[in-house]
């Protein structure tokens, strides 16, 4: 009975400790989105007037690449790990590693024009923002629905 217990008790250590693992890295790709999302919106606002800052608008999209990388890491490292998640769970799971994809595709679609001729696609460039910004934010909120719950 006793070796019931000990072996019990390393069990619940040891899904609680995976438990806590998994739960840091939703929280990484929560503000991993929370600073796209911001970093998004600055270069949507910038961009609403002609005569915008051109190098703070190509650091902010520098940042946004970055973050789109470390989405795409974090996804792997997730992916990697083989969660047994619940039937909602896995759904929430797929819903967030989709508009993760998205905002992968779109951001490499239209990072190199907004990295040349500024000027010249002011109105693109804004747009993207503003595409990657509402699906940041939907990102958000598939991510809250995951820490609900606690992953398992």
């Amino acid at each position: 009975m006793r070796t019931f217990f000990r072996t019990a008790g390393c069990l619940a250590i040891t899904t609680i400790s995976a438990m806590a693992l998994d739960s840091a890295a939703v929280n990484q790709l929560q503000q991993t989105a929370q600073r796209l999302e911001r970093d998004a919106i600055t270069v949507q606002q910038a961009l609403k007037s002609k005569k915008h800052d051109a190098t703070a608008v190509k650091a902010k999209i520098e940042l946004m690449t970055a973050d789109v990388g470390a989405l795409d890491q974090l996804v792997k490292q997730i992916d990697d790990t083989n969660l047994q998640l619940s039937a909602r769970d896995q759904a929430e799971w797929v819903k967030s590693r989709q508009l993760i994809h998205i905002i992968t595709a779109l951001h490499e679609s239209k990072e190199r024009a907004a990295t040349e001729d500024l000027m010249k696609n002011r109105d693109l460039v804004r747009n993207y923002a503003a595409g990657v910004a509402l699906r940041a934010k939907l990102l958000q909120g598939a991510l809250m629905q995951l820490q609900r719950s606690p992953v398992s």
